[in-house]
């Protein structure tokens, strides 16, 4: 159970970064369904490991990742039909100039937006995870 609220925590701080990060991903005003949205993100995540057991795949880092994408895909499209006030939109990369390099300012739509959402979620969680696992 400790093991569990910890992964749930840590989770939770995984997903409230990410979509600070993503202008594109709209969440709750009201701080209930914020919360409740969190939640059943990191549960999603959390997840991950007893369907890989359930399939009886091995879970290592890039089953875990995959998983973890899949799952996180699937329950923000979810919450973006059912969850009140929680929007996807498109995201506006404004561009970088380097000495060398330069990457003009371009839009990402809606479809992409979660997946690239979901994508970096699920590997810093992945991380976590492997971090985890190895001690």
């Amino acid at each position: 159970m400790k093991n569990f609220l910890r992964d749930l925590f840590l989770c939770i701080l995984v997903f409230y970064l990410t979509t600070n990060v993503f202008t594109g991903i709209v969440m709750p005003i009201i701080s209930v369904y914020a919360i409740a949205t969190l939640l059943v993100l990191s549960i999603g995540i959390n997840m991950s490991k007893p369907f890989l057991n359930f399939l009886t795949i091995k879970s290592n880092f890039l089953t875990y990742f995959l998983m973890s994408s899949l799952i996180t895909i699937g329950i923000t499209f979810l919450l973006m039909i059912f969850m009140t006030g929680f929007f996807i939109e498109k995201s506006e990369f404004s561009g970088a100039s380097f000495d060398f390099l330069e990457i003009a300012g371009f839009e990402i739509n809606p479809i992409f937006t979660i997946i690239l959402f979901s994508v970096v979620s699920a590997l810093i969680s992945t991380i976590f995870y492997s971090l985890e696992k190895s001690d």
